[in-house]
């Protein structure tokens, strides 16, 4: 993960000490159902015209129809969380 979070120089390096960075993988049980149903939650999808989502919903179903790692029953969604912590130095 880049460390564009990271201050280089400022008041949050004065206040706080080295920051920490860390990933952490895991991933969630879906069915190509739920993930298009997850995904239509989306600002990017709730903005669009209801025409336009009910089509890209539909490439996203074929798409996933396709894939045998989707394609039936569950499968795990990747999964990626950033931490970033920083511990604030008694001044």
């Amino acid at each position: 993960m880049a460390d564009a979070h990271l201050p280089k120089t400022g008041a949050a390096v004065v206040c706080f000490g080295s920051p920490e960075q860390t990933e952490l993988p895991h991933g969630q049980p879906r069915t190509a159902d739920s993930l298009v149903a997850t995904l239509a939650t989306r600002a990017g999808m709730l903005v669009m015209p209801e025409q336009e989502q009910e089509v890209t919903q539909h490439r996203i179903r074929s798409f996933l129809a396709t894939s045998p790692e989707t394609a039936h029953g569950e499968f795990t969604l990747p999964m990626l969380t950033a931490a970033l912590r920083a511990r604030r130095l008694n001044r």
